[in-house]
C-alpha cells in the first residue's frame, strides 16, 4: 500500500463521490460467509416465557400452517388479529414452527406472542406484501409485540450481487478513508426492483411494547417508527444481513417518549437512527428519547441523529451503550453521529458512558444545508433505494428550511474509543457569506486509543465545506490532525480529552479553525 498519493492518485481521489451502485442484474441469493455478525449473543437478550392463555387466539384454529403458502397463512393470522381485536381477546398466539406469510397486520389492543423457536418469514417472490412491511400497524394503540420468536424478512434475497465477490475480513495496513468507502460499498448488495420495503413498520400508533423478539434478515430499515407515541423497546435482537443496503437497525421518524433497552443490533446501514423529516410525512417536533444498555454492530453509524431532518429533534439520551464492528473491513463509520442537514434544530443531547471498538470516527457533529426538501418528495426520496426512478418536485419550497438548520447544547462524556483511525469531528458550514456554527459543546472524559497503522498522506490546500452534500465523516477524508477537528463552532468546552499513541509526525493532534 503506498502512503504518498502521485499526482495521478489525486486526480483520483476527484471520483472520491462517485457511487458504486450496481443497478443492473438478476437477484443474487447466495448467503456469504460473514454477511452476518460471529458475535451473537441472543441468548443474553432472548428469553423463554411462558405462553398466555386466557383471552388468547391460536392462528392454527384459523387455518395457519407451516405447510401453507404465504398468501393463505397472512389471510388466517389476520382473520385471527381481527375475531380477538373484535371480541375482546388480546393475545394472538404464533406457535409450532415457522410460517411463510404475507403482510400482518395488527390492531389496536392486541399482543402478537411469537413463542420462542416460532415465527414468520417472507416469502421468496415477496407476492403477498402489502403496505411495504412485513408486519404493518397504523394509527392503532396498545399493541405489543413479544414471546421470544423471530419475525424474518428474507431481505438478503432481494438485493443484486456485489461488485466484489466475498466480503472482505482481512484489515488495510494503512488508514486511507478512499480505500474505506470504496472497499465498504463494493461489499453492498444494492436493490433489486423486487425490493418490497421493510420489515416493521408502525404508523400513528400510540402505547407500544416491543420486547423479547427476534427481527432478523431485513430488506431494509427494520424497525421504523413513525410518528408513533409512548413506544418501549427491550430486549429487542436484531440480526440483519450487513451487506444488503439501507438496512437501518431501528429508524424512530418524529416519535416522542421512546425508551430503548437492552437491544443488540447488527446492520449494514445505522443502527439506532432519529429522523423528522417533511417529506416522511413529518409536521411536527420529536422529543424525549432515551437509549441505555445496547450493543450495537453497524457497517456505518452506531448511533445517529439524521439525516432526514427538517422538523426539531430535542431531549435525547444515549447512555451506557456499546458500538462496535467484529469481523469485517472497513470498521463502523462512526460510532456517535450528531447531523442537522436539512433544516432541523438539534437540541439538547446528553451521552455518557459508551465503549467503542474500531469506529472510524468516534463522534461526528455535522451542521449543514443540503435543503432537501427542496428536492425531494416522499417517492423521489426512497426511489433509488428501492430501484426506481425518482419523480416529482420537491416536497416544500426551498426557502422554507433553507439555512434554518442548528446544533446546540450537546454534552458527551465517559467515551473510550480502541481502533480510531479518525478525529472527532466538529463542523457546521459557511455557505452564501454566512457561517453557521454548532453551538454549545461538551466533551468530558473522552479516552481514545488511535490505530497505531500508518495513514496515507493526504495533503490539501483546504478542506472543502460541502454545505450541500450528504454528511458524513468519511466525506472530509484523511484530515490533518488526529485527536480534534474542528471548525465553525462556538462555546465549545474541552475537560480531560486524550488520544494516544500519536501517528505520524505530519499531523497534528489538534486543530481549531474559527472557534469563538
Amino acid at each position: 500500500m503506498k502512503y504518498k498519493r502521485t499526482f495521478a492518485d489525486k486526480l483520483n481521489t476527484l471520483l472520491f463521490g462517485k457511487d458504486l451502485r450496481i443497478t443492473k442484474g438478476e437477484r443474487y441469493k447466495e448467503e456469504r460467509e460473514f454477511d452476518y455478525s460471529s458475535y451473537y449473543p441472543v441468548s443474553e437478550y432472548i428469553f423463554p416465557v411462558d405462553t398466555p392463555e386466557e383471552n388468547t387466539c391460536n392462528i392454527a384454529d384459523f387455518g395457519a400452517s407451516p405447510d401453507k403458502n404465504a398468501a393463505e397463512n397472512a389471510r388466517a393470522i389476520n382473520e385471527c388479529i381481527d375475531f380477538c381485536s373484535k371480541n375482546g381477546k388480546t393475545t394472538v398466539i404464533i406457535d409450532g414452527g415457522t410460517y411463510t406469510c404475507g403482510t400482518v397486520i395488527l390492531k389496536s389492543g392486541v399482543n402478537l406472542f411469537i413463542k420462542k423457536g416460532s415465527g414468520i418469514i417472507a416469502d421468496e417472490n415477496a407476492e403477498s406484501i402489502s403496505n411495504m412491511a412485513l408486519l404493518y400497524a397504523e394509527n392503532c394503540s396498545d399493541i405489543s409485540v413479544t414471546g421470544g420468536g423471530e419475525i424474518n424478512g428474507n431481505g438478503h434475497l432481494f438485493g443484486r450481487k456485489p461488485l466484489y465477490d466475498k466480503n472482505v475480513t482481512s484489515d488495510c495496513d494503512c488508514i486511507d478513508v478512499i480505500e474505506m468507502r470504496k472497499v465498504y460499498r463494493a461489499q453492498l448488495r444494492f436493490a433489486h426492483e423486487s425490493k418490497y420495503g421493510r420489515l416493521v413498520h408502525f404508523k400513528n400508533c400510540k402505547n407500544v411494547n416491543i420486547n423479547n423478539i427476534v427481527l432478523a434478515d431485513s430488506p431494509s430499515w427494520t424497525l421504523r417508527l413513525t410518528k408513533c407515541d409512548n413506544v418501549n423497546i427491550e430486549n429487542l435482537v436484531i440480526n440483519d444481513n450487513r451487506h444488503v443496503a439501507n438496512t437501518d437497525g431501528i429508524d424512530l421518524m418524529q416519535s416522542s417518549h421512546v425508551k430503548i433497552r437492552h437491544c443488540f443490533i447488527s446492520c449494514a446501514d445505522d443502527g439506532i437512527v432519529l429522523k423528522n423529516a417533511v417529506w416522511e410525512g413529518c409536521d411536527g417536533e420529536m422529543n424525549d428519547i432515551h437509549v441505555s444498555d445496547c450493543e450495537v454492530i453497524s457497517c456505518t453509524n452506531a448511533f445517529k441523529i439524521g439525516t432526514e431532518t427538517t422538523y426539531p429533534i430535542k431531549n435525547v439520551t444515549v447512555e451506557n451503550c456499546r458500538f462496535f464492528m467484529t469481523d469485517l473491513y472497513p470498521g463502523s463509520v462512526s460510532g456517535i453521529s450528531i447531523e442537522s442537514a436539512d433544516g432541523s434544530r438539534v437540541s439538547d443531547v446528553k451521552i455518557s458512558n459508551i465503549e467503542m471498538d474500531r469506529c472510524t470516527c468516534p463522534l461526528f457533529i455535522r451542521l449543514c444545508n443540503r435543503n432537501r426538501a427542496s428536492k425531494v418528495n416522499s417517492q423521489s426520496a426512497s426511489a433509488v433505494e428501492f430501484s426506481k426512478k425518482p419523480v416529482g418536485k420537491g416536497s416544500a419550497d426551498k426557502k422554507l428550511f433553507d439555512m434554518t438548520g442548528e446544533i446546540e447544547n450537546i454534552r458527551i462524556k465517559n467515551i473510550r474509543a480502541t481502533g480510531v483511525e479518525l478525529p472527532v469531528i466538529i463542523t457546521g458550514f459557511r455557505q452564501k457569506g454566512k457561517t453557521k456554527r454548532v453551538k454549545n459543546i461538551c466533551l468530558e472524559n473522552f479516552d481514545l486509543t488511535y490505530s497505531d497503522k500508518k495513514e496515507v498522506i493526504d495533503r490539501r490546500l483546504f478542506i472543502p465545506e460541502y454545505p450541500k452534500e450528504y454528511p458524513e465523516c468519511w466525506r472530509f477524508r484523511n484530515l490533518p490532525s488526529y485527536a480534534l477537528w474542528v471548525r465553525h463552532a462556538q462555546n465549545l468546552n474541552i475537560r480531560n480529552f486524550s488520544c494516544s499513541p500519536a501517528p505520524d509526525a505530519h499531523r497534528k493532534k489538534e486543530i481549531f479553525k474559527d472557534v469563538k
